[in-house]
């Protein structure tokens, strides 16, 4: 019998849910039309969007999302298209660096949202009720309170937000173990003397001076993942700002720049790994992929994202791998990268309000737990600063988050990351005869500058 109920009472829960209930207003029924969010995600975390979505449908049974995973180098070609074609999806997981590019089709987060809860009351004779509600959005304020300090220089652009982080990550320091107790290196390093040393003792070479096992993958652009990631965090370290409230800093006073220029330190510092003539060359040109070097024991270092450690984990499963924070030049007054992505709405959604609501759905402290503690990767909220403490994995990039800061913002990161990456290739060539070493290296820095200024 009670079986027979139940049945009978989600019969009449459904038919009282569409467009047309009986005993509704017309507002009230407007209010819950079906609606269907297309959302587009590029990283790994399908499941976890996914689930939201159930788990938002079981809130607003009327609303239903729909999550398509799209690969990163097809994005930018399929929006557009999809914008063209008035196809676009309504929400779009979007890189942060290419926030400012994107922001021309974004809608800006309105203050609230206008949005209905309904349900049913009475189990012998069900009635449809329609709760309409106006949700409050997070305020510019509250969003400087709550999220550590990039996401608010990030995500606002002239006194608007264009998209809400669920997580954030930092580069850390990858490292095989059994490699370090090979080469004699008793601690993993923690200052970059001793990695400097470490990289010294675990670089390998054949009777012909060729690396057969890199202390790390470093001094070249091309072959290096993160290279421009790894090149701006040692010119934060070093108290230089890539770019800063749209201005180019790195090439400051250079016209009078000696090699003492704190962006001369950073280039010799990352482009030294690469040059033959130096102690710690560990890494050249010719060289393969970084990471591919580090996953089959080839490097003994990789600078990676926690992002990174999925892959990591699934293609070197034997590998006896442990990470660290990055090592710091000044430890009163750290600095480091951040890389991660926003939920935004695009300006052609004609669904913006509900689109905004499963933003804010997801993005309240509840959701961004569950979508960190599912993703493995560092939260951007300050309530969970201390959420990874006890996970060795973890507890590396999310004591960062505090003080990492995204490197760019501006229109065309591709175009950025190309000037830095012929900048670091460029500098490690030996300099032409009848040309001076200082005034090459103004003058493509200088050049580097000028490219990546155009790009804000």
């Amino acid at each position: 019998m009670k079986k027979i109920i139940s049945i009978l009472f989600l019969f009449f829960f459904f038919s009282t849910l569409g467009f047309g209930c009986k005993g509704l207003s017309t507002q009230e029924q407007q209010a819950i039309r079906p609606v269907t969010l297309n959302y587009w995600t590029v990283y790994d975390d399908y499941p976890t969007l996914k689930k939201f979505a159930t788990d938002y449908n079981a809130l607003r049974s009327y609303v239903t999302v729909n999550v398509r995973q799209i690969r990163y180098d097809e994005l930018h070609e399929r929006l557009l298209n999809a914008l063209a074609d008035d196809v676009a999806p309504d929400i779009v997981s979007i890189p942060v660096n290419l926030l400012p590019q994107y922001q021309k089709w974004l809608s800006a987060m309105p203050s609230s949202v206008q949005v209905a809860n309904v349900y049913v009351k009475g189990q012998y004779s069900p009635e449809t009720v329609v709760e309409q509600l106006t949700q409050s959005m997070p305020t510019i304020q509250e969003i400087k309170n709550s999220y550590v300090g990039t996401v608010y220089n990030d995500v606002v652009i002239g006194g608007k937000v264009y998209g809400l982080p669920l997580s954030l990550d930092t580069l850390a320091l990858y490292y095989n173990k059994d490699l370090l107790d090979l080469a004699g290196v008793p601690s993993p390093p923690t200052t970059w003397d001793e990695f400097l040393d470490a990289v010294k003792k675990t670089t390998r070479y054949d009777s012909s001076g060729n690396i057969v096992q890199s202390g790390v993958a470093m001094g070249t652009s091309t072959n290096v993942r993160n290279s421009q990631d790894i090149f701006a965090m040692l010119l934060m370290q070093n108290k230089v700002d890539v770019v800063k409230n749209g201005v180019v800093h790195f090439a400051d006073n250079m016209e009078k720049a000696d090699e003492t220029h704190p962006t001369f330190q950073a280039l010799r510092f990352y482009t030294d790994f690469a040059n033959p003539l130096k102690e710690v060359y560990s890494w050249n040109a010719t060289m393969d992929d970084s990471l591919d070097a580090f996953l089959r024991e080839k490097s003994v270092f990789y600078f990676g994202f926690a992002r990174d450690f999925a892959q990591i984990g699934s293609r070197a499963k034997r590998l006896n791998i442990e990470i660290l924070p990055v090592p710091q030049l000044n430890p009163s007054v750290p600095a480091n990268v951040a890389s991660y992505w926003v939920e935004s709405v695009t300006d052609k959604s004609k669904k913006k309000n509900v689109a905004w609501d499963f933003i804010r759905f997801m993005a309240k402290e509840k959701g961004v737990r569950e979508y960190v503690t599912a993703t493995k990767l560092p939260s951007p909220l300050r309530a969970h600063i201390k959420l990874f403490e006890t996970d060795p994995v973890m507890e590396p990039f999310e004591s960062q988050v505090l003080f990492a800061k995204s490197w760019y913002q501006g229109k065309d990161i591709e175009t950025a990351n190309k000037a830095i990456g012929n900048l670091i290739d460029t500098y490690r060539t030996p300099v032409q005869e009848g040309e001076v070493g200082i005034t090459r290296d103004r003058k493509i820095t200088s050049y580097a500058a000028r490219i990546v200024q155009q790009t804000l």
